[in-house]
């Protein structure tokens, strides 16, 4: 029974680390847009059973990263203006429902804030770093970035709004990666209004803060020429 369990964790284990490799690999634009997803190919390359790949490739299919192409197999989901600017509304339109619950939750607001300071803090450095050396830090930026958001809303007492707002922040995240290929990182501009979100935040400025991180996540996400 014992060895029978330890399989079953350490196919679970495979498994999430194909996913985090393949998903890394599609949001930072190795795997591009509209690319198809030969499982041979893939199999070799991440080192994974051809069960395992389709199981981690119909997960990426239900996160929104890859698309079913009928009976042909798979492919990167592609990009779209269109689809840019959905996800931005959508996004706006939940961080900021979820900032202005989270004030509102008066009982655990000490511990809130704490928690926005400690995540701004580890964005920042990661911020710092990207300037130096965007290649080598890049996905320690993106979790970095990730989990300030993350943090604003998770004060909002609402299980569902996380849920579907951590979705709508890593796809939107792709787009933000993808850009990187385009134009520089944003760097000290991302930083500062970072630092202005988190004054707001900080000081109860509400307005003042879902003013901020609206256009903060309108600017994140321009990309030219995509």
């Amino acid at each position: 029974m014992e060895s029978g369990m330890n399989i079953s964790v350490d196919r679970k284990l495979v498994g999430q680390s194909a996913y985090e490799q393949l998903r890394n690999d599609i949001m930072q634009g190795k795997l591009q847009p509209g690319q198809k997803l030969k499982l041979n190919l893939l199999r070799s390359e991440y080192g994974v059973s051809v069960n395992t790949l389709r199981e981690t490739l119909m997960r990426l299919v239900s996160d929104g990263f890859v698309e079913v192409e009928g009976q042909k197999g798979f492919k990167v989901k592609p990009v779209s203006v269109a689809d840019l600017e959905e996800l931005v509304e959508l996004r706006i339109t939940l961080e900021t429902l979820g900032l202005r619950k989270s004030f509102q939750n008066k009982n655990d607001n000490i511990d809130w804030k704490a928690k926005l300071i400690s995540a701004h803090y580890r964005l920042s450095c990661m911020e710092k770093l990207m300037m130096e050396d965007e290649t080598a830090h890049v996905q320690e930026w993106e979790r970095a970035d990730r989990d300030f958001h993350m943090a604003i809303v998770s004060n909002c007492g609402s299980k569902q709004l996380m849920r579907y707002h951590a979705s709508i922040l890593e796809l939107s995240m792709r787009y933000q990666l993808l850009a990187l290929s385009k134009r520089p990182f944003r760097g000290e501009a991302a930083a500062g209004e970072h630092r202005e979100l988190l004054d707001a935040l900080l000081s109860d400025d509400v307005e003042g803060a879902v003013a901020i991180l609206a256009d903060h996540i309108n600017k994140g996400t321009e990309i030219p020429n995509m």
